[in-house]
């Protein structure tokens, strides 16, 4: 069995069935409940979930209401498909040190805290629509974009 890190947009993508990667989140996040793959998701992930359930621009459409996103959130919690990681104080002084090694500013800071997060937990398997935006840290983590979920 392999050990994965799910970035924030496979769930969304796992919900929404009108977004591009619907089919292949949904087909990965049964290979966890199959218990073909463990996953981990972080703090920080589950907040974004929620920000992007309820979003206009980037997140489901149409956003859903607070009380609806938080019983999304309360779903994915309770489902216990997924380790949640802390995003702690030694996360963040390891993301600040690689984001000044690496001159990593502004909102790419989140990427570089889930980085380390998963370097913080042994973990090396990074899922996500958003290749590019972890390119940067390919000689770290293994970033695995929808086209790779299948084979894992």
């Amino acid at each position: 069995m392999g050990d994965v890190f799910l970035d924030t947009n496979v769930l969304v993508s796992c919900i929404d069935t009108t977004r591009r990667h619907h089919a292949e989140a949904f087909e990965l996040i049964g290979r966890v409940r199959r218990g073909e793959l463990r996953a981990f998701i972080s703090t920080q992930v589950i907040g974004e979930f929620y920000v992007s359930l309820t979003r206009s621009a980037g997140g489901v459409s149409p956003p859903l209401t607070p009380e609806e996103a938080g019983e999304e959130v309360r779903a994915l919690i309770n489902s216990r498909l997924f380790t949640v990681l802390p995003v702690d104080g030694d996360v963040i002084i390891r993301a600040v040190r690689l984001a000044s090694s690496r001159g990593i500013r502004g909102v790419r800071f989140w990427d570089v805290v889930i980085v380390s997060t998963m370097l913080e937990n042994g973990l090396s398997v990074l899922c996500t629509e958003n290749e590019g935006d972890f390119g940067r840290f390919s000689d770290l983590v293994r970033v695995v974009g929808p086209e790779g979920w299948g084979s894992l």
